[in-house]
Protein backbone atom coordinates (compact mmCIF):
# COMPACT_ATOMS: atom_id res chain seq x y z
CA UNK A 1 0.00 0.00 0.00
CA UNK A 2 2.64 2.25 0.74
CA UNK A 3 4.38 2.02 -3.08
CA UNK A 4 1.06 2.73 -4.44
CA UNK A 5 1.03 5.97 -2.32
CA UNK A 6 4.78 7.12 -3.66
CA UNK A 7 3.92 6.26 -7.27
CA UNK A 8 0.31 8.19 -6.64
CA UNK A 9 2.73 10.94 -5.65
CA UNK A 10 5.28 10.82 -8.02
CA UNK A 11 2.65 10.48 -11.21
CA UNK A 12 1.08 13.67 -9.65
CA UNK A 13 4.36 15.29 -9.20
CA UNK A 14 5.67 14.33 -12.51
CA UNK A 15 1.64 15.70 -14.55
CA UNK A 16 2.33 19.14 -12.56
CA UNK A 17 5.83 19.22 -13.68
CA UNK A 18 4.56 18.52 -17.70
CA UNK A 19 1.88 21.09 -17.40
CA UNK A 20 4.28 23.42 -16.64
CA UNK A 21 6.49 22.68 -18.96
CA UNK A 22 3.64 22.55 -21.78
CA UNK A 23 2.24 25.79 -20.27
CA UNK A 24 6.35 27.29 -20.78
CA UNK A 25 6.40 26.33 -24.31
CA UNK A 26 9.38 24.33 -24.38
CA UNK A 27 7.88 22.35 -27.35
CA UNK A 28 7.74 25.56 -29.64
CA UNK A 29 11.50 26.21 -28.77
CA UNK A 30 13.07 22.45 -29.14
CA UNK A 31 15.01 24.11 -31.87
CA UNK A 32 17.05 26.63 -29.55
CA UNK A 33 20.17 25.43 -27.96
CA UNK A 34 19.33 27.42 -24.42
CA UNK A 35 15.91 26.29 -24.41
CA UNK A 36 17.38 22.76 -25.07
CA UNK A 37 19.62 22.45 -22.16
CA UNK A 38 17.18 24.01 -19.71
CA UNK A 39 14.43 21.58 -20.16
CA UNK A 40 17.11 18.78 -20.62
CA UNK A 41 17.99 20.23 -17.20
CA UNK A 42 14.63 20.32 -15.80
CA UNK A 43 13.81 16.80 -17.04
CA UNK A 44 16.90 15.81 -15.26
CA UNK A 45 15.45 17.53 -12.10
CA UNK A 46 12.53 15.81 -12.41
CA UNK A 47 13.54 12.11 -12.33
CA UNK A 48 15.88 13.27 -9.48
CA UNK A 49 12.72 13.90 -7.51
CA UNK A 50 10.72 11.23 -8.59
CA UNK A 51 13.05 9.24 -7.59
CA UNK A 52 13.76 10.80 -4.04
CA UNK A 53 9.89 11.04 -3.40
CA UNK A 54 9.34 7.46 -3.77
CA UNK A 55 11.96 6.47 -1.79
CA UNK A 56 11.45 9.07 1.07
CA UNK A 57 7.35 7.81 0.90
CA UNK A 58 7.98 4.17 0.35
CA UNK A 59 11.36 3.66 2.29
CA UNK A 60 12.52 0.15 2.33
CA UNK A 61 8.85 -1.49 1.87
CA UNK A 62 9.23 -2.28 -1.77
CA UNK A 63 12.56 -4.34 -1.39
CA UNK A 64 11.20 -6.19 1.75
CA UNK A 65 10.68 -10.09 1.56
CA UNK A 66 8.07 -11.62 3.47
Amino acid sequence: MVSFKAFSAVAAFTAVCIYGLILLGVGAHHQDPLWALGTALAFITILVVDVWMFFAIAQDEPFRWE
